[in-house]
């Protein structure tokens, strides 16, 4: 789509605002559902699902709708698009497009940016990427008409890919509110 498109080198900054998670203090965790739900890394959300196990009522860095979550230590990537507000902890970032039309381009540019870390990422033990990481990492980006295509283009799909996940997520958690009754025999079946 970008064959005949004019490409300029740039970093992931000239396309979006790139934030690091910050952990709050763990005196303001809890499981009561005070504050905002914390997601601390790439364990939280994955496979296009998000699942945070605690909340915080001291959130210091949140994601927002429509904002890119992806872990950062140990497990890098899993780019995750989210749809309510979130505190991230330190195992996480999380990417905004600076304009609408960017966002598409964007979530693939930070699919080949952690294929690209995990093959040369630092860290003794595990990969660990940092906001300067973020900042040096080159890619090619295509003029504004070829990036307005590819969003007109990209975007029914992946909203049709958020559509099903969340279809998923629904029916998982009726299964599993229904299969205990079903099999207790609290719930019978003709």
């Amino acid at each position: 789509m970008f064959a005949t498109s004019e490409l300029h080198t740039g970093v992931l900054s000239d396309i979006s605002d790139i934030v690091m998670g910050q952990s709050p203090k763990s005196d303001t965790y809890n499981n009561d559902a005070i504050g905002l739900p914390l997601l601390n890394g790439a364990a939280d959300f994955k496979n296009g699902k998000i699942e945070a196990h605690k909340y915080t009522s001291d959130p210091k860095k949140v994601v927002r709708p429509g904002d890119y979550i992806f872990g950062v230590r140990a497990t890098i990537g899993q780019t995750t698009k989210v749809f309510q507000e979130y505190a991230t902890g330190r195992g996480t970032g999380s990417a905004r497009p600076k304009e609408v039309y960017l966002d598409e381009y964007l979530f693939f540019a930070l699919q080949d940016t952690f294929t690209w870390f995990s093959q040369t990422g630092s860290g003794s033990v595990y990969i660990n990427i940092s906001k300067s990481d973020f900042h040096s990492f080159e890619l090619q980006i295509p003029d504004t008409n070829a990036l307005l295509k590819f969003h007109e283009s990209m975007k029914p799909l992946l909203d049709k890919t958020y559509q099903n996940n969340a279809e998923i997520a629904d029916l998982e958690a009726l299964r599993n509110a229904l299969l205990p009754k079903l099999l207790s025999g609290e719930i019978q079946l003709n």
